[in-house]
């Protein structure tokens, strides 16, 4: 009875542990890991994890291990999906996957529509010309510099003359500019041509000083200056633009060229007064000469910009860099021995100019290729003396090495003290422009 009872507990466990049994311990220590099969009253059938069956008697167990197996439908909560409505799934991310690219497609093909369409506009192939006068103020160096030369040797000097006139330095003048423009495309080229003349008087004072500076031996008056002069400013650029980035109503472009510059003044002066204490005669006729040529280049920016159609607003703004030579002759005829003296008196000096020039334009169309404008420019170098010279002729020349020095040295030390030196060109001029497309 009591073998009995043991054999039906013992079915019992296995019976009720068969779908959970995981592990067989035999008495010898031995784990066996796999599934129980089948059993009977002798013998455990159990499937290995290699997939091979084997049949162990119950007398060798010690015992089973029975694993609880989680519930599948508890580990997988998210219900299985067919392979139907995982295909169509899959298609439908495809779908929108290609409708995205599709639309970031078009949208850069429809922004490089609209830039081709800009770069199309911006295109440009045209020669112009352009015609313009007006008027303004202009001042060459050597005038002031002249003057101021004079001050410097009545200083430095027992015998001597200097002269203050009461004409500005900046002379009135009338202008014209002529322009060759040239476009294709992202690049420009451009020549223009500008020519200024004015007139103007010398009236003044001049204070003359004879003799060796001592109160004994020298002998000043003061004359009244009067007469006139005329002044050409010339200027000649050569400049090509490129545009980085065009638009067809905004262009932007980047400036180069090379720079000429003329100028030449010329003007009779007569000097008037009264005899002097000692029996001096102080008139004088004087005739004197500039001219002062500079050469160098130029590099800034320009723009365009046009609206309404019909209207556009041009502009430069250039940084100059030149540098030349002036020269100054002066013959002068004094009265002051018999019948007249004459006398010579030169300055010759190396000069380094840098400055800015702006420029805009206002056109307004007419006709299809004829455009009215109104531009200003305005130009202005500051000059800085290098080497040089004043030469004379009064006497066979210097053999005081005091007043060597004073004329080599002089200037370039006293001159930038006593006078701002500037190259000046200031317009406003109307004109027209014609274009020839091609």
């Amino acid at each position: 009875m009591k073998k009995y009872i043991l054999f039906v507990c013992t079915a019992f466990l296995f019976t009720n542990s068969a779908l959970r049994s995981e592990t067989i311990q035999l008495k010898s220590g031995e784990k066996i890991e796999g599934s129980v099969l089948a059993q009977d009253k002798d013998t455990v059938t159990i499937k290995l994890a290699d997939g091979n069956t084997k049949v162990y008697p119950k007398s060798l167990i010690r015992k089973v291990s029975f694993a609880k197996k989680s519930d599948p439908t508890v580990i997988n909560k998210e219900p299985q999906v067919s392979e139907k409505e995982r295909k169509l799934q899959e298609e439908k991310e495809l779908t929108e996957k290609q409708k995205r690219i599709a639309e970031d497609l078009k949208a850069k093909e429809e922004k490089q529509k609209q830039r081709d369409g800009q770069i199309s506009n911006a295109k440009r192939h045209y020669f112009e010309g352009s015609f313009g006068v007006g008027n303004g103020e202009n001042q060459s160096e050597l005038r002031p510099f002249f003057q101021t030369i004079q001050i410097v040797g009545l200083l430095f000097g027992g015998g001597g003359q200097a002269e203050l006139q009461s004409t500005p330095y900046k002379t009135k003048h009338q202008s014209a500019t002529t322009r060759l423009f040239y476009s294709w495309n992202r690049f420009t080229f451009e020549i223009r041509g500008t020519e200024a003349r004015g007139n103007f008087n010398t009236s003044g004072f001049q204070t003359l000083s004879y003799g060796s500076g001592s109160s004994s031996s020298s002998d000043k008056t003061t004359n009244i200056l009067l007469g006139s002069g005329e002044t050409k400013f010339q200027k000649l650029s050569s400049r090509i633009g490129f545009t980085p980035f065009p638009h067809p109503l905004f262009d932007f472009q980047i400036l180069a060229g090379v720079e000429r510059i003329w100028t030449k003044t010329s003007q009779e002066v007569d000097s008037l007064g009264g005899i002097t204490t000692t029996g001096l005669n102080p008139n004088r006729i004087s005739y004197r000469e500039t001219s002062n040529p500079l050469r160098g280049f130029s590099i800034g920016i320009g723009y365009e910009w046009k609206f309404l159609e019909r209207f556009s607003l041009q502009g430069q703004i250039l940084h100059l860099d030149l540098q030349g030579p002036s020269t100054f002759r002066s013959n002068e005829f004094s009265f002051d021995a018999s019948p007249f003296k004459f006398r010579q008196f030169g300055l010759d000096y190396q000069w380094k100019s840098t400055g800015t020039e702006v420029n805009l334009k206002f056109s307004t169309k007419l006709k299809e290729d004829l455009s009215f404008f109104v531009e200003a420019s305005n130009l202005v170098l500051k000059n800085k003396m290098g080497s040089g010279y004043i030469t004379e002729n009064d006497g066979g020349g210097d053999s005081d090495l005091s007043q060597i020095l004073v004329k080599v040295y002089a200037p370039k030390i006293l001159i930038p003290t006593l006078l701002d030196s500037k190259t000046v060109l200031t317009y406003v001029q109307v004109g027209a422009n014609y274009r020839f497309n091609f």
